[in-house]
Order: C-alpha cells, then sequence, then structure tokens
C-alpha cells in the first residue's frame, strides 16, 4: 500500500496533482509518473514564443510587401514581419532572367530588406524566403517597376573593352549642381548610386569595414574657407551619421575613415584645417598672408573631437615643395591609412613626405622623405630608377607593412605618374621599390589620384585629371592590364578617386 506520510500531531498533508491511487500496483504507478512526466517535457519543448502548448517553433512569414526606394530608383525596399526565423532572404527576378537573391540576413528587427542592384525601368518579381526550425516559408509574390535613372546618369558609364575582374568600382560624380556617389557594375553601368542635390560635390568615396559608405561633401581643394561635412550611407542610401569640423576650423575631403572596436562603432578618423595671418614679405610675399595647415582628428563614438596631429607643430613653410592649386596651402594632407599596428599613415603632398603618427601621443614614429622633399626623412631609397615619388596621394599601407603609393610625379623627367610600392626596413632604415606600374602610352596626373591593392593581388589605379582622364586601370603584379575603364560622363568634376568594393550589401575585402 502506498501511505501517505504523516507528521506527528499533524493534519494528513494533501496530495501532489499527479497522485495515484493506492490501488495501482507500483509498477503501474511509476509508469503513469513518467508519462505524465513526458508530456509536460514535450509540452514545454514544443510551446510557440507566446507559450502556447504543442504550436511547432517553425519559421512563419506574416506580413510582406515591396516599395520603391526613394534614395535609388536601382534599389527596392522589401518590408517583412517573420517570427521564429533564423535567417532571410529576397528572391528576385525580371522577366526571363534567372532568379538573384540578396544575402541571407539573421536579424529582421528592422523590418525592411534592401534589394540593390536592379536595372532601371523594368519589372520584377520579388518573394521572401525565411529558414527556422527545419522550415522554409515562403511569401506571396510581389511585383514591382523600377524607375528611370536620373536624367544625368542615363548617359554615364565605365567602358572598357572587358567586364572588369568582380564587384563595382565607386567614384563621386557632378553634373554641375547635384553630387552623386556612384557605383559602376563589372560592365561598366550605373547599378548604384546616392544624390546629393542640396550639398556641396563629392569628393572621397570608400566603401567602410561595417558595409556602409562615406562621402565627404565640400568645395574645398585643401584649403579655402568653405564649410563641408561627412556622410555616413547606409547600402540602402539612408543617412546614418553626420560629420563636420568645429566652427574654428574646416573640413577637408580628401580621406575620411570610420573606426570600429570588436566590430561597434567607435568614432571617425579625418582631416581639418585652419588659417593664420602670416608675415610672407620676407620671402617675397605679403606682408598678410592667409596660410592654411592640417590637423588629423579623431572622434570618438560620443562626437568628441580631439586632434591627433597638427601639422602646425611640426612643420615649416620653407618645407612646401610642390605647386598649389592657387591656394596657399603649404602642408596638403591627401591619405591617412591605419598601419597593422593602429597608428596612422599620413600622406602629405605638398611636402613630398609620407609619416606615420603614434595614434595616441600624436608623435612622428617615422618620416619617408622623398629624395625631391626640403625634410630629411628616416628612409634611403633604394632600386628606384625615377627616384623616387612627388605629389603623391592615396598612400595605403599593405597587410605586409609595405607602402603603396599613386606617385603624381611631378618631378620625374618629364613629368609622369605611376603607382609605386616600397618596403620599408626600419632597422636598416631603408626603403626599397619592390613593384611599379608605369602605364604605356604615358600618362600625367598632376592632381588627385588613387591606388587600391586588391586580394588577388592586382592593383587598381586610378587617372581621374589629366590627360586622357578619367581611367581606372587594373594591373597583375607583373604589370599586365586585365582591365582599362573609361569613364564617360559629360559636365562633371574630375573624380577624385576610383575604389573597387566587391558587394552592394556588406563589407567583403576586394
Amino acid at each position: 500500500m502506498y501511505a501517505i506520510p504523516r507528521s506527528s500531531g499533524a493534519s494528513p498533508a494533501p496530495p501532489p496533482e499527479c497522485f495515484v491511487s493506492p490501488r495501482t500496483n507500483a509498477g503501474r504507478r511509476l509508469r503513469a509518473i513518467a508519462f505524465v512526466a513526458l508530456m509536460l517535457l514535450a509540452a514545454a519543448c514544443s510551446s510557440d514564443d507566446n507559450g502556447n502548448p504543442m504550436s511547432p517553433k517553425h519559421a512563419e512569414i506574416t506580413s510582406f510587401s515591396v516599395a520603391a526606394n526613394d534614395n535609388n530608383v536601382l534599389s527596392a525596399i522589401v518590408a517583412v514581419t517573420a517570427t521564429n526565423t533564423d535567417s532571410a532572404h529576397v528572391v528576385y527576378w525580371t522577366g526571363s532572367d534567372a532568379k538573384q537573391s540578396t544575402p541571407f540576413v539573421t536579424d529582421l528587427s528592422g523590418g525592411h530588406l534592401p534589394v540593390l542592384g536592379l536595372q532601371p525601368e523594368s519589372e520584377y518579381n520579388f518573394y521572401v524566403e525565411a529558414f527556422g526550425g527545419g522550415v522554409t516559408a515562403t511569401s506571396d509574390t510581389a511585383t514591382l517597376t523600377t524607375g528611370a535613372l536620373p536624367t544625368f546618369l542615363q548617359s554615364v558609364s565605365l567602358s572598357s573593352a572587358s567586364p572588369a575582374s568582380f564587384g563595382y568600382i565607386f567614384t563621386a560624380l557632378l553634373d554641375g549642381s547635384t553630387s552623386y556617389v556612384t557605383g559602376f557594375d563589372s560592365t561598366g553601368r550605373v547599378a548604384w548610386y546616392r544624390e546629393f542635390p542640396d550639398g556641396p560635390p563629392a569628393e572621397e568615396v570608400k566603401q567602410q569595414a561595417n558595409g556602409d559608405f562615406t562621402a565627404v561633401l565640400t568645395t574645398s581643394h585643401g584649403a579655402e574657407a568653405v564649410p563641408g561635412h561627412a556622410v555616413e550611407i547606409a547600402p540602402d542610401g539612408s543617412i546614418v551619421r553626420t560629420f563636420t569640423a568645429p566652427d574654428t576650423a574646416f573640413m577637408d575631403g580628401h580621406e575620411f575613415w570610420l573606426l570600429f572596436n570588436d566590430g561597434a562603432y567607435d568614432g571617425a578618423l579625418m582631416l581639418q584645417y585652419t588659417a593664420r595671418h602670416l608675415d610672407l614679405s620676407g620671402t617675397g610675399g605679403p606682408s598678410d598672408s592667409l596660410v592654411v595647415g592640417h590637423q588629423l582628428v579623431r572622434e570618438d563614438a560620443n562626437g568628441n573631437q580631439t586632434v591627433v596631429f597638427n601639422a602646425w607643430d611640426h612643420f615649416q613653410l620653407s618645407d612646401n615643395v610642390e605647386p598649389t592649386m592657387g591656394q596657399l596651402d603649404f602642408d596638403h594632407p591627401n591619405a591617412i591609412s591605419i598601419a597593422g599596428d593602429g597608428n596612422y599613415v599620413v600622406s602629405w603632398r605638398n611636402l613630398d613626405l609620407i609619416t606615420k603618427i603614434d595614434a595616441t601621443t600624436g608623435a612622428l614614429i617615422w618620416t619617408f622623405a622623398s629624395p625631391f622633399a626640403a625634410t630629411d626623412g628616416d628612409f634611403t631609397m633604394s632600386g628606384d630608377a625615377l627616384g623616387g615619388f612627388s605629389a603623391q596621394h592615396s598612400v595605403r599601407v599593405l597587410p605586409n607593412d609595405n607602402i603603396l603609393v599613386f606617385d603624381n610625379g611631378t618631378k620625374h623627367a618629364p613629368s609622369k605618374t605611376r603607382a609605386v610600392e616600397y618596403q620599408l626596413d626600419t632597422g636598416a632604415h631603408t626603403a626599397t621599390m619592390t613593384f611599379q606600374f608605369l602605364h604605356a602610352p604615358a600618362i600625367y596626373t598632376p592632381f588627385t589620384g588613387s591606388v587600391q591593392r586588391l586580394a588577388s593581388g592586382n592593383t587598381l589605379i586610378g587617372y581621374p585629371f589629366g590627360a586622357p582622364p578619367f581611367l581606372a586601370t587594373e594591373v597583375t603584379p607583373t604589370g599586365s592590364v586585365v582591365y582599362e575603364g573609361t569613364l564617360h560622363a559629360s559636365g562633371t568634376q574630375a573624380p577624385y578617386r576610383f575604389t573597387k568594393v566587391r558587394s552592394l550589401y556588406r563589407y567583403e575585402a576586394p
């Protein structure tokens, strides 16, 4: 018999809810208890997020719609609500073309998925696939006809005899009043853009490590007293953040980086400049001259700005060895590259210098001076038949710590432009040339220009100024040309750089 335990002098304890009649034998009691426990466990494991027992936890799409993207007619915005979803993507196609799909995303909390790189004035079909609980949920199919490109972009292309190796080439264009951050696909057609009709032209454009794009909007060449600002642009074209200089300085448009710490936004790195009234009568200039010098500025995640390095404190006016574009911009920094150790490498065009700056203290770690510079450097040049770089742009630190340079080449005889790479030995204090590419026929680009080392080992070189203008050239490590695109864009300012991007949706090393 099953006896209910009693406490001495106490009333009988009530039986539990799973109490089995005393007349049931022990084996039946145990089986009954096990069955009840199993059913409770199964119910708990199969409850949905609302606590309803026995409801399976699988993906379910509860709403879905497609709308045009006001920021970019080559894009659509898919609004979707789904539950119990591990990942989802959009499948889309036009006409008889093969189906394409967006990258999978795991976070649908934003409620919308952009579809990018579409053709203009084309009817597309869209549906969402959501995955979860071993089940694929598929939405209904919706259609949308994309709009016409802005008139200016309808005649813009990056033409080539053969397609680009992969991805997209980005630059900035201007139709006279409206600025366009523009990406061209491998066939040379406009595949992505963001227009700025009310602001100054865009200068430096790039994709950042979080997949967003940035552009610096300013009419400055590096010294004019004009307003400017930088913007962070999400892939769908929405503006995420805006960056400005304080009232005591001006935004420089040559380089802008977003900073991240373990994937979290940690601020930005930019160039600004300040002006001083100086007496230049001793060197034949006016007694009251307005001279500009630059600052390397770091902004933290809360918007607080700190000057990391001030050119006024390290260089002199007599260090200027390069011609300017009319303004007295004695230093003219035009590139920032973040080295593998987290410190900053900065190019100073008008000084023919490249410097490495301590990111914490602002101290000069080393100075790489061209033989044409007025300032002594820490390295002796070797292996370079042209003697060194001059009026350089787009300096980049490579993963092996070599320095890749767009050498504008004002001091070469005759002046000619190239891409060149140096290996710096900080112990032996030598700078050895390891790679160069000279275009045939020769090109001279006195201002602007870009270089980008790709994951394949190839180098993308941008010749956006000079004769011939607007060329994007990809070459192998041995100097063979595998792609050359010519930008056709009437009425535009000279682009500043050409930059390769692998994906419109997220950052992938190009």
